[in-house]
């Protein structure tokens, strides 16, 4: 199974403490486009697993019984309307969080799990 093919609604993402290196597991809302997978910092820069990832330049995705790992990176500002949209398609049962999105979108992250 490829991480395109699973159809959960949230999945799992796993940084290692930047300090501690201690795993932690926190369930996000995901979609993908093409072979990138995209989640968004609710937190945003501020977000702890959003740093821990950085700082380890990659991190882990949980869903249907299996993991991926691949590398991160920030989505850049022009982008994030197409990921927005994205979000909006999968989670269109969420009309208020993605009209706020629209306004001001979250900070995104994109792992490449080709």
């Amino acid at each position: 199974m490829t991480f395109d093919q699973v159809q959960a609604q949230t999945c799992r993402i796993v940084t290692r403490g930047r300090r501690t290196g201690a795993e932690h597991v926190v369930p996000v809302w995901f979609v993908i486009i093409g072979t990138r997978f995209y989640a968004a910092s609710r937190h945003g820069l501020a977000g702890d697993w959003l740093q821990n990832a950085l700082h380890e330049g990659s991190l882990e995705v949980r869903a249907a019984r299996r993991s991926w790992r691949g590398p991160v990176s920030l989505v850049r500002p022009d982008d994030a309307p197409a990921v927005v949209e994205a979000f909006a398609e999968k989670y269109a049962r969420h009309p208020t969080v993605i009209s706020a999105w629209r306004q001001h979108p979250p900070t995104f992250v994109q792992v490449d799990l080709a």
